[in-house]
């Protein structure tokens, strides 16, 4: 059985608290399942002490990744085999070009990417982009960069392999993909790849209610694009929802919506046997 879960709005949807949740619950049924999310980006500044966790571990991870190892204690590159570190510019260093400051402010200032093909890890940095960071940030980023053993390439090959984030996860995605699998998104993408496409259930997160999109294979034939880009709201006005409510405590997840999704299972191990 694989689950993909994503989120309706860009930011704090709760689509890492809705799959530690399931995740807990499916397991106290007796169904194991990995949490995987392919893709994850996430910013120092905002989230310093991922930086600090990341040094412990040696390894980068974000929030997300954090609290699914916390929660499982998989390895973070199993977890989430792309996760890509921005940072806010330092606007003198940008040569007070308030245009370019916020074009970089909205987009943030990719210095660092770490990937896993399921074979090898690797940490990569551009110097030209580190050049633009406050100096705040600077020094303890070189000492992590040292412990992770980060490699130095140039901007346009750190731009490139961001693009092909998606290629990469999918690595790992297909390897996993005969396991039990809770994949999460990223923001209000409808899918991190092609592969977290190839589902039995999805549910779209937002404040208070989660919504099952019923015929999501049949509508995701109407859109050309990739399905990390294609937002959950221009996907969800097309398909056939059924929605539960997610109530604001420690078990969010209404027993019914358990029920509903260990009876799939049922019936996905019956077909199989």
């Amino acid at each position: 059985m694989k689950i993909l879960v994503n989120g309706l709005i860009p930011y704090d949807a709760g689509k890492t608290t809705f799959s530690i949740n399931l995740l807990r619950s499916l397991k106290e049924l007796g169904y194991n399942f990995r949490p995987l999310k392919p893709v994850a980006g996430h910013d120092i500044w905002y989230s310093f002490s991922t930086l600090l966790r990341s040094k412990e571990l040696k390894i980068l991870a974000g929030n997300d990744a954090l609290r699914y190892y916390d929660e499982t204690k998989l390895p973070v590159e199993e977890i989430n085999p792309f996760a890509m570190l921005i940072s806010p510019p330092d606007l003198e260093k940008v040569q007070f070009n308030i245009r370019l400051y916020n074009e970089l402010i909205s987009s943030g200032v990719p210095i660092m990417i770490r990937y896993y093909d399921c074979k090898n890890i690797a940490h990569l940095y551009s110097p030209s982009f580190l050049s633009l960071i406050p100096d705040s940030i600077l020094q303890p980023f070189k000492e992590f960069i040292q412990e992770v053993n980060g490699i130095s390439v140039d901007s346009t090959k750190l731009r490139e392999l961001i693009d092909s984030s998606a290629q990469i996860a999918d690595l790992c995605v297909s390897k996993f993909s005969p396991n039990n699998l809770i994949i999460e998104s990223y923001n209000d993408a409808l899918a991190p790849t092609y592969l977290s496409t190839d589902v039995d259930l999805v549910f779209a997160v937002s404040p208070g209610k989660v919504f099952l999109l019923e015929d999501f294979k049949k509508v995701l034939q109407l859109f050309s694009s990739p399905p990390w880009n294609i937002k959950v709201s221009s996907f969800i006005k097309y398909s056939k929802v059924r929605s539960w409510r997610i109530n604001p405590s420690i078990n969010i997840i209404e027993k019914n919506l358990i029920d509903f999704i260990s009876n799939k299972i049922e019936e996905e191990e019956k077909y199989k046997t």
